[in-house]
């Protein structure tokens, strides 16, 4: 159930004592990277193709691809005097904290009245034309009347918000599952369920996602359940993921999975489960006299794609079942997951997981009191994961405090399926006798 870990390779450590450290490793044209500033901001870049030239995060200025290209994952380029990015070694906000300093001071004899600050909006944006970030907040920090009064927290902590604002600096990511969640979450939430990376590691722990396993899969978060899931099989196994009226492959398609990852992931209409041998969606397409080569090569092109339909039913109904159910569920798709629950438990084989995540907490506990009443399933739980990042600073370790900062994002059901009594005392009268069971 871990989130996909850059190698050593990856991160540009040493593999023994004593060898050089193996090159990082580099990007291609036509794959995806993750570009995230100084202040937290990401976002998701295809570089390389057509019509694809500059790169542009934010309010900064745009970076050609070709800087992209020519540094590994994990670089980080600034922009220098001249308008130009170049790579450069990670600034750290914290680099300047120290262990050993400690303060007994306050800044309550400093005034408020925004009267520090000799320099002028006018001066500050002539420095940022002609120095680099650097160079301004140096000379911000030296033109503030009270700065060289601050206490040493204080002083750190003005340094830190300068070089937010005026430092300019990118660092290329590769688009792993964690970092795709991450900047999933900050640019639209919403549009991933509320899936955060904890509740992401859940379900898949919970699924018990494993090589050469089968997975019935529900997946509103823009394909990001399904990516993971796909990764985590390593190209043994298969995810068959449903949908109805359209779906998102956005995650499949940015995380940049290798060629028999992707071939693992088979789609198919939520409808068509019920009765999948009576839809037009299998149904081959007749043969018409006097057809043009185009029109044959098209029907011929849809008969192909039917077979390989037909095949990817025909697995999915085989008679072990598949081995989990997971889905993940907005807030206007209550019916669509009461539909999905009712026909991928027909598919679940016995032993098999069950695993929802959702925003509300009470369709869900009805489920949780449906599944421990019927008799179907054992371990049934119903949880919520609560997440806080910290400041870790000497002297000054506390949690983020930010108003936007969401605690919980929703409730992840979970349970196993059971045989029931019934079919195994069948099973048992087709095989050998059964023993008899003791009478104290």
């Amino acid at each position: 159930g871990l989130l996909a870990v850059p190698s050593p390779v990856e991160l540009g450590m040493a593999a023994a004592d004593g060898d050089p450290p193996p090159r990082r490793a580099s990007i291609a044209t036509g794959s995806h990277v993750i570009l995230r500033s100084l202040e937290g901001s990401s976002k998701v870049f295809r570089v390389g193709g057509r019509g694809c030239e500059e790169l542009r995060l934010g309010r900064y200025p745009p970076i050609p691809v070709e800087v992209v290209l020519s540094v590994p994952y994990g670089a980080t380029l600034r922009l220098m005097d001249g308008g130009n990015w170049v790579r450069q070694s990670r600034l750290d906000l914290n680099e300047t904290a120290d262990a050993s300093i400690e303060v007994a001071e306050s800044n309550e004899h400093l005034p408020q009245d925004n009267k520090a600050q000799a320099l002028g909006p006018a001066d500050v944006s002539h420095l940022k034309g002609t120095c680099s970030g650097e160079e301004v907040v140096a000379a911000l920090a030296s033109n503030s009347s009270t700065f060289a009064t601050k206490t040493k927290f204080a002083q750190e902590k003005y340094i830190r918000k300068k070089q937010m604002k005026h430092v300019k600096q990118v660092t290329v990511l590769r688009p792993t599952v964690l970092e795709l969640c991450d900047t999933y979450m900050k640019q639209s939430r919403q549009k991933v369920c509320c899936l955060r990376y904890d509740y992401l590691a859940s379900m898949l722990s919970h699924g018990d996602v494993r090589c050469g396993g089968r997975y019935l899969v529900l997946d509103g978060a823009m394909g990001l359940l399904t990516a993971s899931v796909a990764q985590q099989l390593g190209g043994d196994g298969k995810v068959f993921r449903v949908f109805s009226k359209g779906t998102s492959d956005k995650a499949l398609i940015e995380l940049d999975l290798r060629p028999e990852e992707r071939a693992t992931v088979r789609t198919m209409p939520l409808e068509i489960l019920p009765d999948p041998w009576e839809s037009e969606w299998l149904q081959m397409p007749p043969e018409v006299e006097g057809e043009s080569p185009e029109e044959r090569k098209r029907r011929e092109g849809r008969a192909e794609r039917c077979r390989s339909r037909s095949a990817d039913v025909r697995e999915l109904f085989a008679s072990e079942g598949v081995d989990c159910l997971m889905a993940v569920a907005g807030d206007d798709d209550a019916d669509l997951l009461d539909e999905f629950l009712s026909v991928g438990l027909q598919r679940l084989g016995s032993g098999g997981r069950l695993v929802v995540c959702g925003p509300h907490l009470q369709p869900l506990a009805a489920r949780q009191g449906a599944m421990r009443s019927s008799g179907d399933f054992v371990d049934v739980r119903l949880i919520q994961l609560f997440t806080r990042e910290y400041q870790c600073l000497p002297q000054r370790t506390h949690p983020f405090m930010q108003a936007e900062i969401h605690l919980c994002e929703g409730f992840l059901l979970s349970g196993t399926k059971v045989v029931e009594a019934r079919a195994a005392a069948a099973t048992v009268a087709e095989g050998s006798p059964a023993k008899k069971q003791r009478t104290d």
